[in-house]
């Protein structure tokens, strides 16, 4: 047995030397600390799985795992009954071992000392929490911590202090994108609002926090946020909108949630004069409610039973009541608390005053250091206005050049050849209806129209001699080789494949590549090899085939390629047009 824990020991530390994270803590305790915040209480079982090799672990790997021991019984909603351990976890991080891990080491202390009803304890380690914070990067753990500052106030009755924790964690959890932490600050927010009688923002936080859950769609969410709707009901005496709700929350009902749905229905049923369901739900919380739900259930017990002249029943539920009682004043600390909220707060403003002074001085340096920079600016923006001048001309001459090759594969089209045949036709009954001083005129008109035709028949008779050389050519068969459909391989094209097909271009059309970049000399690989494709004659389903794109990031690169030279949309043919005439 000694043998196999001392493996086990060595097996845990060789794993925490192949872990990545802070501290290289083992990859089980990183994974724990993952499943803790969506299956507690299955990062309790790998915890409790690992712990007799922890115990012969480094000191950073056992508070790790202590850490996370707390953490995960936290999120499976059970009760801490002692200090000791975190007490040891708080103590190892405040001297300095994993700054990263110290706020989440103070807030779970808040947590412990919550359960245990320490409430000046648990406000002091959720205010170390906060101040241990870094600047970015800890937001969802900023929310917690300030959401548990506010409930903490609430307990004491101080709803002012927790609408202004409340509010901070809402800020946070928007920042770091957390849904359900923004779910729970609306929530929060409203229920502080409802006990400073401020109904109406009450209401509106309600109806924000109901819509956002709907959205997020988590029927544990709009549990939550069903309480919220119910305590407003109730204190409307909405009564009929009550019902109505604690019968869709009953349905998806949380642990975490059911003493507040057990209060709202006992009060509900006791306000409508359903005492023998109020009497139900009075005692469900007596098993399993909060000791505010506790307190409440046997008050009203009792005096269900005075009504009934049960007097050692009213007798039984007025110790417990009283008992609750104590319990409640050993939590609530008001005066402690605000003494210590006070001092925090203090503390908070003079840290901002402190980074507004020193923001100040930065500010006091910047100016200064650009007021010794201006005369160098001042040479830099004379230069760059120069560049930016010569550049404008550069690019104005680009786009004349490239109108003037539109122009001319314009004049060399079938369109043109097509609208100059028109135009003879017309010239030709002109002639037959002119008189002889308009004749000669309208003849060499005529004759520069049939003119243009000749040239352009001439250059589109070379065009369709180059495409045919180049489909003769012996890269092109190869290329159709390896689009055919018996071609075993990767029909994408590499890098010699790409150098072949531009020198068989510049042979047969030599300063094509010259011509290309005269156009837009900035063009991207992928954006060249597709003009050195349509120079070949390729389909565009074929391009797609050889660079490993669809056919429609083709015929997009090739619009964009015309908007890149002509500052103006256009087609693929007519960009394809273009390069065809170069």
């Amino acid at each position: 047995m000694k043998h196999v824990v001392l493996f086990s020991s060595l097996l845990f530390v060789l794993l925490g030397f192949c872990a990545c994270g802070h501290g290289s803590y083992p990859a089980a305790l990183r994974r724990a600390d993952s499943l803790a915040d969506v299956r507690p209480d299955s990062a309790r079982a790998l915890l409790a799985r690992w712990a007799d090799s922890v115990a012969h672990a480094p000191e950073r790997v056992r508070m790790y795992h202590a850490l996370l021991t707390v953490k995960a019984a936290d999120k499976a909603y059970v009760r801490h009954t002692s200090d000791s351990l975190i007490r040891q976890v708080v103590a190892y991080y405040e001297d300095g071992a994993d700054p990263w891990l110290l706020p989440e080491a103070c807030y779970y202390a808040g947590r412990v000392y919550s359960d245990l009803g320490d409430a000046p304890q648990a406000l002091d380690y959720f205010e170390r929490a906060a101040e241990a914070l870094p600047p970015k990067g800890r937001e969802m753990l900023a929310g917690k911590i300030y959401s548990q500052m506010g409930t903490l106030f609430m307990y004491q009755q101080m709803h002012e202090e927790a609408l202004q924790m409340y509010r901070r964690s809402y800020a946070v959890e928007v920042e770091a994108g957390d849904v359900r932490g923004q779910i729970f600050a609306l929530r929060d927010i409203a229920n502080a609002y409802q006990r400073l009688e401020k109904v109406d923002s009450a209401l509106v936080y309600t109806q924000r926090a109901y819509a956002l859950a709907s959205e997020y769609g988590n029927v544990d969410m709009l549990s939550l946020v069903q309480g919220q709707r119910l305590s407003l009901y109730l204190h409307l005496q909405k009564y009929d909108s009550v019902e109505v709700c604690l019968r869709e929350a009953f349905r998806h009902v949380h642990k975490a949630n059911r003493s507040g749905l057990y209060s709202m229905a006992s009060l509900l049923y006791n306000y409508t004069g359903r005492l023998d369901s109020a009497v139900y739900y009075w005692n469900l919380l007596v098993d399993s409610g909060t000791i505010y739900a506790k307190n409440m259930a046997h008050f009203a017990l009792a005096q269900v039973a005075i009504r009934r002249n049960d007097a050692d029943t009213a007798l039984d539920h007025f110790v417990q009541y009283q008992l609750c009682n104590d319990s409640i004043r050993r939590l609530t600390n008001t005066e402690t608390i605000r003494r210590m909220h006070s001092l925090y707060n203090y503390r908070w403003h003079e840290k901002e005053n402190q980074e507004l002074k020193m923001e100040k001085q930065q500010r006091q340096f910047v100016f200064y250091a650009a007021l010794g920079l201006c005369v160098l600016l001042l040479a830099v923006a004379f230069g760059y206005v120069q560049y930016v001048r010569r550049k404008r001309t550069e690019l104005q001459q680009r786009l004349d050049y490239a109108n003037r090759v539109k122009e001319e594969a314009e004049q060399r089209s079938e369109l043109f050849i097509r609208e100059n045949k028109q135009k003879i036709a017309v010239l030709e009954q002109q002639l037959r209806e002119a008189d002889a001083a308009h004749r000669e005129q309208l003849e060499r008109q005529k004759e520069m129209i049939q003119w243009e035709n000749r040239q352009a028949k001439a250059v589109l008779e070379k065009q369709r001699l180059m495409v045919a050389a180049m489909e003769d050519t012996d890269v092109r068969k190869e290329l159709s080789a390896r689009l055919s459909s018996n071609y075993v391989g990767n029909k994408m094209l590499k890098g010699a494949d790409w150098q072949r097909i531009e020198n068989e271009i510049e042979l047969l059309s030599p300063g094509f590549k010259e011509k290309l970049q005269a156009l837009y000399p900035d063009f991207s690989e992928f954006e060249y090899h597709l003009c050195l494709l349509i120079r070949l004659g390729m389909r565009p389903v074929d391009m797609a085939g050889l660079t490993a794109h669809t056919k429609e990031s083709v015929a997009s690169a090739r619009r964009r390629m015309y908007e890149k030279v002509f500052r103006k949309k256009g087609s693929p043919g007519d960009w394809d047009a273009i390069v065809l005439s170069l």
